[in-house]
C-alpha cells in the first residue's frame, strides 16, 4: 500500500516519523481543525488556529481550519489528545478547550477532528480506511462532523459528456463511504431530502485515490463548509 497526500505535511520530531515511513508496528494519527473561527466568536480569527498537545507532545501547532495535519506515527498505544487555542510565543500552554484518548493500534491509522458540539468545541476520532480502490475509480468518504444533523453530499460529474450524479448520506458523528469514478467533481451538501445548498466545492479525485471529506461549521447559522484530505496511491 502507497500513501501520499497532496496537503503539506508538518515536520515531525522525537518519536514521530515521516508518512514515507509507514511500518506494520507502528501507529498513525492525523489531527484535523473543522471549526471555523467566526461559529466560535466574533472577535477570534476565522482560521481559528490551535495547538495540539498530544500525551505531552506539542504537535502540530498553530493549525488553522481547514487544515489536515499528519499522519504522525506512535507506537501502538492510548494518547491524551488536547486542543487549545493557538499561542505562537508559548505554544500549548493556553487553556485546553476540548481533550479525547485515542487507542492507536498497529498498523492502523485515526483522525482527530476539532469540532463544535453544542456550540463548543470538542474532539472525535474517525478510523481510515485505505482498502484498495478498482482501477479507474475512487473512493469518497463523508464524515458528518458539522453541527448540524442528517447530511447528504451529491457529486456531479465535470468535463464528461453525459455527467453523472452520485449521493452519500451521514448523520452527525458518521461516516459513509461510495465508490465513484476517478475525475473532476461539483460537490454540494444539503440537509437531506433538501434543495438548499449549504457548500458547494469543486474536487479531483484521483484514480485509485480516496477523499477524505468533512463537513463542518453549524446548520443553525449557515456556516457549513468542507474539509478534504486527497489520499492517493489506494491499490
Amino acid at each position: 500500500m502507497k500513501l501520499r497526500t497532496r496537503l503539506s505535511m508538518q515536520v515531525a520530531s522525537l518519536c514521530l516519523l515521516a508518512a514515507s515511513s509507514f511500518a506494520a508496528d507502528n501507529a498513525y494519527l492525523n489531527l484535523v481543525n473543522a471549526i471555523p473561527g467566526k461559529d466560535v466568536a466574533n472577535h477570534v480569527s476565522p482560521s481559528y488556529p490551535v495547538d495540539v498537545l498530544i500525551s505531552g507532545l506539542c504537535l502540530p501547532r498553530n493549525l488553522a481550519f481547514g487544515t489536515v495535519s499528519g499522519p504522525y506515527s506512535f507506537a501502538p498505544g492510548s494518547y491524551e489528545v488536547e486542543i487549545s487555542e493557538s499561542n505562537t510565543l508559548a505554544p500549548c500552554t493556553n487553556p485546553t478547550i476540548a481533550s479525547l484518548e485515542v487507542t492507536l493500534s498497529a498498523g492502523e491509522t485515526v483522525t482527530a477532528v476539532a469540532q463544535l458540539s453544542g456550540g463548543a468545541p470538542t474532539l472525535a476520532q474517525f478510523g481510515d480506511d485505505f482498502l484498495p480502490v478498482t482501477a479507474g475509480d475512487a473512493r469518497f468518504i463523508f464524515r458528518q462532523t458539522a453541527e448540524a444533523k442528517l447530511l447528504t453530499a451529491t457529486l456531479t460529474q465535470l468535463g464528461v459528456s453525459a455527467p453523472k450524479t452520485y449521493s452519500v448520506t451521514a448523520g452527525a458523528g458518521e461516516q459513509q463511504a461510495i465508490q465513484v469514478p476517478a475525475g473532476a467533481y461539483l460537490v454540494q451538501v444539503f440537509f437531506s431530502g433538501g434543495s438548499t445548498v449549504l457548500v458547494s466545492k469543486t474536487i479531483v479525485i484521483d484514480d485509485q485515490s480516496g477523499a477524505f471529506t468533512y463537513a463542518a461549521g453549524r446548520s443553525a447559522n449557515g456556516s457549513i463548509d468542507l474539509v478534504y484530505r486527497i489520499v492517493d496511491g489506494l491499490y
